[in-house]
């Protein structure tokens, strides 16, 4: 069903900019981490227009247990939207008017339009087929950009609050850099590997529930190119885990559950380095327990080596996207300052 949420609610939620700009005054923005507003009239938004906009923005995150979309969507009133809920994290403004006839439908992308660290995507088009066709082409991309401004935004968390002595001790064993989350330690250093873990229990129901993150990071010889088919990357992740990440018991370990979902695949452009990510299930082989996990499968600036950054949620009681997104905002934050 959708959901349209009145001034009351937003008002609420707690301002947390978390960019500092000396020469702005713009107030910091407000709203949770997942949220995002959809700016559209009413007649629009309870339409098929408007029902296609729901589905496309809560469509399921892949390689998540239960199905969760990439944002919480909550719909506002054009008319409703006024200077109470411009500041909001992230906005996505549609205008479809007859003053754009004979134009196409586009969108821009703005940055702090009306508060610090805001990201706004606006939509002008001159009728609802124009705008859908536009936003059915680049929904992807729409909801990449409002996912990276909200790792974004968790860097600069992790930067602000993250162990600076954890900091310094990779970078001088490892020789990268990374922001690593509030109460995360160091589990493991060695030659070549870090295993970073963060556990804590969050309430649910009247008792406390375990929850578990972490993130390993091997550095591998670069040798051919074969190194980076999603095979050879499966397999070796695979074998990382096993000595990597043990389990509770003797002889248990962490690995790639492939039986029901296969872990996808993609190119993508890390920091002008090429890499690879893959998203989908992990399992603790020889037990029954699991979650969700993120790679990225990098080329090292110095063209020498792989490094493979793996990052797992395990948190059975609770959705886990943000979670998720948490590990995320670690793993993008890494950089090799002496290259």
């Amino acid at each position: 069903m959708k959901l349209s949420v009145f001034i009351i609610v937003i008002t609420s939620l707690v301002f947390s900019g978390c960019e500092s700009d000396s020469s702005d005054f713009k107030p910091g923005y407000s709203g949770s981490f997942g949220e995002l507003l959809v700016v559209v009239p009413k007649t629009l938004w309870n339409s098929p227009t408007g029902d296609s906009i729901f589905t496309l923005f809560n469509k399921p995150q892949h390689g998540l247990p239960q199905k969760e979309s990439p944002f919480t969507v909550i719909h506002v009133k054009s008319e409703s939207f006024s200077s109470v809920l411009t500041g909001h994290r992230n906005v996505f403004f549609v205008d479809i008017k007859q003053k754009y006839a004979g134009q196409e439908a586009t969108y821009v992308l703005q940055k702090s339009k009306w508060a610090k660290g805001q990201v706004v995507v606006q939509f002008t088009a001159p009728d609802n087929a124009s705008f859908l066709k536009l936003l059915t082409s680049d929904i992807e991309n729409i909801i990449d950009i409002f996912a990276t401004a909200e790792m974004n935004r968790l860097i600069l968390k992790n930067k602000k609050f993250g162990s600076k002595e954890i900091q310094k001790e990779i970078q001088e064993s490892q020789g990268y850099q990374v922001y690593t989350q509030k109460d995360m330690r160091l589990e493991k250093n060695e030659e070549g590997l870090i295993w970073l873990r963060l556990e804590r229990e969050m309430p649910k129901g009247g008792f406390q529930h375990h929850i578990s993150q972490g993130i390993l990071i091997v550095k591998q010889p670069y040798t051919a190119k074969q190194q980076f088919l999603d095979s050879n990357i499966k397999l070796a992740i695979d074998s990382i885990l096993k000595t990597g990440i043990p389990g509770p018991n003797e002889g248990d370990y962490m690995g790639i559950a492939d039986t029901y979902i296969e872990p996808v695949f993609k190119e993508v452009n890390f920091k002008e380095n090429f890499c690879k990510s893959s998203t989908g299930l992990w399992e603790m082989k020889g037990n029954f327990f699991g979650g969700p996990f993120y790679e990225l499968t990098l080329l090292h600036p110095n063209k020498k080596e792989i490094i493979f950054i793996y990052g797992y949620v395990f948190a059975p009681q609770f959705n886990k996207r943000e979670y998720l997104r948490e590990v995320k905002a670690v793993m993008h934050s890494i950089t090799f300052p002496e290259v």
